[in-house]
């Protein structure tokens, strides 16, 4: 879900994806049975060096791998 939001954007390397989008985006279609399933993405990601994610902890940058990958 999030690679293909990025994917959609035509991002490179340093695009970020804010809070709002986040929400926008992805968090209004989840229920309440996926808040685990996210989180566990969200990591999945980052400990894959695609995605870095901010001090909120809902911002997320991609990086140059998660870029290459697009």
């Amino acid at each position: 879900m999030f690679m293909t939001w990025f994917k959609s954007s035509r991002a490179l390397e340093g695009h970020v994806m804010t809070k709002q989008d986040v929400i926008n985006g992805i968090l209004k279609k989840l229920g309440p049975k996926q808040d685990r399933p996210f989180q566990i993405a969200m990591d999945e990601l980052k400990n894959d060096g695609l995605i870095e994610i901010q001090e909120d902890g809902v911002t997320l940058v991609l990086t140059a791998k998660g870029a290459d990958l697009l």
